[in-house]
Formats: structure tokens, sequence, C-alpha cells
């Protein structure tokens, strides 16, 4: 005999069961219960789940791999509480040995609205897989629809409060005053483009997650070398495309390209990059250094710039270069001075920190030939946070020690939270944030302030704006991540604003970012 709940002449749950008339088969067909089974199984412990946000991780960007991320952690999260918090306050048995509520339903909720929150058309996707997980639960008779109702609506709750911890970021262009001064490349001529095939190589788990992507229902936006010349030239077919060697400074090669004529004998009017942050911001400094507009096509693994620019994808760039629309984009520069001697000047578009975070990229650039970039990273950092040990710095004359210091270009938001985006890109601000290490058990109260969302009133997290900051480090010089690249060890920095806003070009109509 069928134990109860489990084959296909289980008792139906009743009104007195549930509260809500419910009626089910009594003789169900073996082919749908077995592909009940089926879904059951693959929903069991959260394996579905875990398994979609691994190949949105490893496979997609921009909300998709947010939408993976969160909805993990909301479904972890909501059968967290589910299992340790209202089964036990709401010990309401049924007939078959089972708690309220249902806990498949909860996580497969949470998941999706989590998702959805991030990437609506991906959560409408998923939608119809939570509807089956949770119609499987009732259809074996292992819940009633009163437990899976209550399940959803507690993954539907957690999920909503991610948002107190993490903001859902904004899925529009930052603000930015238009560039009058950049011309209309029309064919390309006096344009010199980098094709920096050094960046966006994939890793094995990079790779892992092309043959992924099928069974997500994504494809991998991240996959294969930068745009060829083949493809500049398609759009701008006078265009000067550079494709400089690993470990060849490319800078220098554009910097001399731009002080002989072009080889079709107009003067040099612009200079691009087909690659990620870090080589956007070392053209970003020259372009604000010899005053000509940039192009931006975002062909590395990082392209947060490019996002915030509003930038979409190559064609997006080549077209807005084509017809001169472009708008004035502040860059930071950074003043570095060895305690030995010697000063070099650095540019960033994005962000510049010390602490923690040079010596994760360090670890993480050692670790991604093996495992990629995003999983290296995430183990760079769990290592540094472990080992960390304080920073004694000056700012601006006043000692301080500190766990790590953030300089963002521009104003990010949310003020009481960690950076995430920027609603401008012309505030002609810094915004500084720095995590101190001179309080009791500083890092855990850090902690416990972001999963409580009271990191604005945090006593260890301090935040403001400047135009100008200098930093002195007591003690051994340290290295500067800038745009995720590290530059070698200094004891002296100062973070200032260039004089003049480089133009970037983008389309006016700038379609919205990831």
């Amino acid at each position: 005999m069928a134990a109860p709940g489990h084959g296909p002449l289980s008792p139906a749950p009743t009104a007195e069961d549930t509260g809500i008339p419910v009626t089910l088969p009594r003789h169900r067909s073996p082919v749908g219960s077995r592909w009940a089974r089926r879904v059951d199984r693959t929903a069991d412990r959260g394996l579905l789940w875990a398994v979609i946000a691994g190949g949105l991780f490893v496979s997609g960007k921009g909300p998709r791999r947010r939408a993976g991320v969160r909805g993990v952690m909301a479904a972890a999260a909501t059968s967290a509480i589910a299992h340790t918090l209202a089964k036990p306050l709401l010990p309401r048995m049924r007939p078959w040995g089972r708690r309220f509520p249902s806990a498949h339903a909860a996580s497969s909720s949470a998941f999706v609205t989590a998702a959805a929150m991030e990437s609506p058309v991906l959560g409408a996707a998923l939608a119809p897989v939570a509807v089956a997980v949770s119609g499987a639960r009732v259809s074996l008779g292992e819940r009633t629809v009163a437990d899976v109702l209550a399940g959803a609506g507690l993954g539907v709750g957690v999920a909503a409060l991610t948002r107190r911890w993490w903001p859902v970021v904004r899925h529009a262009p930052a603000r930015a005053r238009p560039a009058l001064d950049a011309p209309a490349l029309g064919e390309g001529s006096g344009l010199v483009m980098v094709a920096n095939r050094s960046a966006g190589t994939p890793g094995p788990l990079e790779t892992l997650g092309q043959l992924v992507a099928p069974v997500v229902g994504v494809a991998d936006e991240d996959d294969g070398p930068p745009a060829p010349p083949e493809e500049i030239h398609a759009v701008l077919p006078r265009a000067q495309v550079l494709v400089p060697e690993p470990g060849v400074d490319f800078v220098e090669e554009v910097e001399a390209a731009l002080d002989r004529p072009a080889p079709d004998g107009g003067a040099p009017r612009a200079i691009g990059v087909a690659g990620g942050d870090g080589s956007v911001a070392a053209l970003a400094g020259l372009a604000q250094r010899r005053g000509v507009p940039l192009v931006v096509m975002p062909e590395g693994t990082l392209n947060h710039f490019a996002r915030d620019v509003g930038i979409e994808d190559s064609a997006t760039a080549l077209a807005a270069a084509r017809d001169g629309e472009a708008v004035a984009v502040d860059v930071g520069l950074v003043d570095i001075t060895a305690s030995e001697g010697g000063e070099r000047t650095v540019a960033f578009v994005n962000t510049a920190s010390l602490g923690g975070y040079p010596d994760m990229v360090k670890l993480r650039e050692q670790w991604e030939g093996r495992w990629g970039k995003w999983p290296a990273a995430a183990m760079a950092l769990v290592r540094v946070l472990a080992e960390a040990t304080p920073l004694v710095v000056e700012l601006d004359g006043r000692r301080r020690t500190i766990w790590l210091l953030f300089v963002g270009m521009g104003g990010y938001e949310p003020r009481g939270m960690a950076p995430i985006f920027r609603p401008r890109l012309d505030a002609r601000v810094l915004d500084v944030r720095y995590l101190r290490a001179d309080g009791r058990f500083s890092r855990t109260r850090f902690v416990v302030s972001v999963m409580a969302g009271t990191l604005a009133r945090s006593r260890v997290y301090t935040a403001a704006s400047r135009t100008r900051l200098s930093v002195r480090v007591v003690g051994p010089p340290v290295g500067l991540a800038t745009d995720g690249e590290v530059q070698p060890d200094s004891d002296r920095f100062v973070f200032r604003i260039a004089p003049k806003p480089v133009p970037v070009y983008r389309l006016s109509e700038a379609p919205p970012a990831g």
C-alpha cells in the first residue's frame, strides 16, 4: 500500500485541513505523477534555483547576473526563515506530517520575485517554473493549497525586504549635460582607436557559462574577443585602428599617433578604445590632457563606465561617434608620490581605493587564469577579509585608522549603503567613504549594519563629498587600485577632479543600460 500522500490514491485535503475548500483528484495520471515527482525532486533543497542562479552568474551580465545573485540570496534566506522560524512558530500539523507553510513554494516565489526585481523579463520567464514547483507539491498530496499560498507569501515578502540592504539598481544611463564641442566623425577621419584584445579573456568558468546558458534560456554577452578592426571600419571606414600586442603601453602608441598626421591626411580629432574599465581609464586621462573626445566600446569583462554613460554596445558607441552626439563626463585624477621621490598622475573614471581592495585585485589576478575572474574575486575577498590589517593614514591632515578607503568619481548612491550607482556623470564631486578600524569589533559592526540596513547611522562607516582629498600613509607604502588596476606601492596620494570634463560619445536617446 502506498504511504499517505505519496500515491495516486492519496486522500485529498479537506476544508478542515486548509481553511479553503480544496478538492484533489483521487486518481491521477501516472505520467502526470511521474513528472510532478521529477519537478519536486529537482527543487528539493533549492537545487533547481542554485543551478539557475549559477548559470545566470557565469553566463549573463548586468540585470541577469544581479537577478541570479539576488534570487539565490532571497531563496536561501526564505528557506532558513521557513525552517527555523515559521514552522516552529506555526506547528500546525497536517494529516501527512508536514508543517505549515511550504518551504518549496516559499523559496521558489522568493527566487522569482527577487529575480523579477532586477529583470522583469527574466522573472516572467521563470514564473511558470515556480508555479510548477508549487503545483507539484499539491498534486503529489504533499501540501495543501493553503500551505503553498502561505509559503508563496513568505517568499514574496522576504524578496521585497532585500531592497533594504541591496537597492535595485536603476536601469537608466546617468545624467550628464551635452558636450557641444564633440565633432561628428562621419567616416572616422581623425579617430585613433585601440582594440585592446587583452580585455575580457574568459576563464574556465566563463567558458562553462557558455554551456550553461542554453539551459537557463540566456545568451552569453561576454564571450569572444573584443571587436575586430573590421567591425570598427564597417561604421567608420577611415578610422585608424591600433591592435597593440599584450604588455605594450597602448597609451604611448595612441599619443604617438596623435602627434603625427593621420594616414588619410586629416588632423587627429578623437581617440577611442574597445576594452574594459581599465583601458577606458587609461585613455580618458590622455583625452583629458589632449582635449579630445573619447569613443568607448564596451568590450571588456568589466564595463561599469560604459553602463553608467549609457553605451549599450559597440554599435551604439560607433553610431554616436559618427553622428557627433556626446556628453561631458568628469574624470578623476590621483597624483601619486613615492617616499623615495618621483610623482605620476593616474586617471580613473569609476573608483579608486586603498586598503583591502588592492590586495584582493592582486589575488584575483593570480587566480583568475585557473578559476575565472568572478569566482577568483569572491575567493580573494574572503581571503583578504580574513587577513586584513588596519591601515593608518592622514586624511587631509587628520589621522585615522581604517580598514579601507573608497573614492568614487561622482556622487554614488545610495549614501547609507555600499555605493552601487551614480545618478550624474558631471557632478564635480568625489565620493569619499571609509571603514574605521579604531573602534571595538568595527568589522562585525559594519557587517551587522549592512545586513540591518542601518549603515547610514553606523559610527564605523563615514561617507562624505569632497572636491579634493589628500592621503598620507603612516607606515609602509601600499598599492592603490584604480578601476580594477593596481598601481605600484606609494605613500602619498592626492585625489582631485580634472579641470575640464571629457566629451564621451553617447546617443542622445541612449537605451537603458544594464
